[in-house]
């Protein structure tokens, strides 16, 4: 492999081209729309619950009761993080348990926030309690789902070109380095941006509309959020990248690379059903490592941070050895 063919320059401008050809072609304006309509999709689908509560509190009293609209966002978010984020997010906590109050005088007690969270552990209890809930609530989701989106933007960044045998022409003026590093670079631009159009919405949307967390709390844990988004949608970038130079179809890129997506998860959530080590099958892409991103540890993010990272190195190490050997 010819890394030391890479020109850095030329990847800038690749990268620049390649950004601006994202916006006009099938496979940009698709994830564009795909990953906006779905992640305002489900901010509405967990937002539209309080604004109801609110607006008939406004209603029948003439304002609204923090608490009970607290304690609306605990349950929906509950759930969704016992969903996604495992058993591991609600196991019992036993000292926690004996805390509780036990009486009927204390039955007003028991169902607060602050002892109806006793039973997870500090991870939902700070995406919950520290944390805009809310927000919290839309960015596990979106960290389950945004894998399956970034596939529209992903498969197509060599074959299309291998396919038609147009990058025999630019070969003539720059080296196969610099093409796929550089629409690699371009590929994670053009997501981070559409992923930082979709975190701002959001963000303004609660601030503006809601007006139920502080600005300085939403606005600090939206970067948190964008900065989890962005770094998960690198491996899977990445992915694509190995694929789009394995193949020589971009229809068939897209395919295999939802199919491994999606069947890695599978295999690793119904193989465990029959044989419990079938679960570490998910570790082939980051699914087990990508919903620490959130966590409140600084060695729990930071190590899935790393992993991200790691993983991409390994998918684009093996995506440009098969670009560099292949016949263009």
């Amino acid at each position: 492999m010819k890394f030391t063919t890479l020109n850095i320059r030329h990847t800038g401008l690749i990268c620049r081209y390649w950004n601006r050809y994202a916006v006009r072609s099938g496979s940009g304006l698709v994830y564009l729309l795909i990953a906006l309509v779905f992640g305002l999709s489900v901010a509405h689908l967990l937002i539209s619950p309080v604004e109801r509560l609110m607006a008939k509190q406004e209603k029948e009293i003439g304002g609204t009761d923090p608490t009970i609209i607290n304690m609306t966002i605990v349950n929906i978010g509950k759930p969704i993080f016992r969903f996604i984020l495992g058993p591991e997010s609600s196991e019992d906590n036993s000292d926690q348990k004996k805390s509780l109050p036990a009486g009927p005088k204390d039955a007003a007690a028991l169902i607060s926030p602050e002892n109806t969270d006793a039973n997870f552990n500090s991870w939902v209890h700070f995406l919950l309690e520290d944390r805009p809930a809310l927000l919290s609530a839309i960015f596990v989701v979106l960290v389950f789902s945004m894998p399956f989106a970034i596939s529209f933007l992903a498969f197509n960044q060599v074959t299309g070109d291998i396919q038609t045998y147009g990058l025999r022409y630019l070969l003539l003026r720059t080296d196969r380095s610099s093409i796929y590093f550089g629409r690699f670079l371009g590929t994670v631009i053009f997501s981070t941006v559409v992923i930082a159009i979709l975190v701002l919405t959001i963000t303004l949307y609660l601030g503006a509309k809601l007006r139920i967390y502080p600005a300085a709390d939403l606005a600090g844990w939206a970067v948190c959020g964008f900065l989890a988004l962005s770094i998960l949608m690198v491996p899977y970038i990445a992915l694509g990248s190995l694929i789009s130079a394995s193949v020589d179809s971009p229809f068939l890129s897209l395919v295999l690379l939802k199919v491994i997506i999606l069947g890695v998860l599978l295999l690793s959530v119904l193989g465990s059903l029959a044989w419990e080590p079938a679960k570490y099958i998910k570790y082939i892409l980051p699914w087990g490592w990508q919903n620490y991103l959130l966590h409140p540890d600084p060695i729990y993010w930071g190590g899935a941070a790393v992993a991200c990272v790691v993983y991409a190195a390994v998918y684009l190490f093996l995506g440009y050895y098969c670009f560099e050997k292949r016949d263009l």
